[in-house]
């Protein structure tokens, strides 16, 4: 019998001092803005993320079966309990509803947090408010965000949800095809779409289409300038109005040079409805964060409120932090106070507290005694404790 468990880990001390050191660093770039912290419960009803479209599938959830029968699910997602929690139980509260979190969520699949099953994640949901100016807020939040926590060289990649599915339809594809082209698009297979154009005999504006989409991304208005020869249809191009009117405004907050356009963008999350973004370090693979508008969520629960935002994936981050050599922890002093004796002792205690009391780190161990421990630790300062 194995004593591990596939997908879960323990944190040993020196991770856990740079999560806490980076979860401080996050809870203060979230409330200078405004946001209150919340809890959501580690368990929810399965019906909470069941009929969601495009969402983590259920058999991909952790479960159990409470004494009354009842399905329950380890959280696999915040966001939507957060919004359960506004459209249940805040209606009577002016909008908007800014809250952020800092928690775990599971899930029984590969997920993009190190094939985790348990990952830390935290962020932020503004809900009520529907202005465009909201998105520009979230994007500019989840940057500083990111540069907050060490993040050198951070890039936000950024899509529309609503736009991918017009392109889609503009490719008049039937449902079995449909998923295939999608997968190569969001994949970036140019040798397969090249099969696929091949094979269905494509022409005309959807060939020139699906020719190009693999590879048009990068910075925005290249990639909007050529869009608009290859798009056809008004709605189509009403979106990349909307999209080059954000980029616009973030090229004068001067975040252009973390900005990168791709029309494909995808994410697992199935309730997007408009805007969507991921967060990564230039020259890294993790990714760091992702997000979106989800104006359609809280009509689940029978309230209709737009909504927008991100979360940072804290495993990933704390990895890439390793990886670049950088501790957001501040050195502290550590201090030894040895003993010989139970007279000694008594002193070295009574030492021990006054230091503490300044704000310290001091451990009491017998003279000779543990020297790799004193090693591994390695102590600023060593006292003898009747000095």
């Amino acid at each position: 019998m194995s004593a591990f468990v596939k997908g879960v880990r323990d944190i040993l001390p020196a991770e856990l001092e740079q999560r806490k050191s980076l979860y401080q660093i996050i809870r203060e770039v979230f409330s200078q803005e405004g946001y209150q912290e919340v809890i959501t419960p580690t368990l929810e009803s399965i019906e909470l993320y069941s009929n969601m479209s495009g969402l983590l599938a259920t058999d991909e959830m952790f479960k159990v079966v409470d004494e009354e029968g009842q399905i329950l699910v380890l959280r696999p997602d915040v966001t939507m309990p957060i919004t359960r929690m506004v459209a249940t139980r805040l209606t009577d509260l002016p909008a908007p509803y800014k809250f952020y979190y800092i928690t775990t969520a599971y899930q029984s699949g590969r997920n993009q947090s190190l094939d985790l099953r348990e990952k830390t994640q935290a962020g932020v949901e503004l809900i009520g408010r529907s202005d465009f100016t909201a998105d520009l807020e979230i994007i500019a939040l989840l940057l500083k965000t990111m540069q907050a926590a060490g993040i050198k060289e951070p890039l936000i990649d950024i899509g529309q949800s609503a736009l991918v599915e017009e392109i889609i339809k503009m490719l008049v594809l039937t449902e079995d095809k449909r998923e295939d082209v999608v997968e190569y698009l969001t994949d970036k297979n140019s040798v397969a779409l090249k099969e696929f154009i091949e094979k269905e005999k494509v022409t005309g504006q959807r060939k020139k289409l699906l020719e190009r989409l693999p590879n048009l991304f990068g910075q925005p208005d290249e990639v909007i300038l050529e869009l608009r020869d290859l798009l056809f249809t008004n709605q189509s191009l009403q979106l990349i109005d909307q999209l080059e009117r954000l980029f616009k405004n973030l090229r004068e907050l001067g975040l252009a040079e973390y900005i990168t356009f791709d029309p494909m963008l995808m994410t697992g999350q199935g309730y997007y409805t408009g805007v969507i973004f991921q967060g990564y370090a230039r020259g890294s693979n993790y990714l760091l964060a992702s997000g979106g508008r989800y104006d359609n969520l809280a009509e689940k629960f029978g309230e209709s409120e737009p909504a927008v935002g991100f979360a940072v994936e804290i495993d990933n981050i704390i990895s890439y932090l390793y990886d670049i050599d950088l501790s957001l922890i501040e050195a502290e002093t550590k201090i030894l106070i040895t003993y010989q004796n139970q007279a000694e002792y008594i002193q070295a205690y009574q030492k021990a507290e006054s230091m503490r009391q300044e704000g310290l780190v001091v451990e009491i161990l017998a003279v000779g005694e543990y020297e790799a421990y004193q090693s591994y630790r390695k102590f600023d300062q060593i006292v003898r404790g009747g000095q």
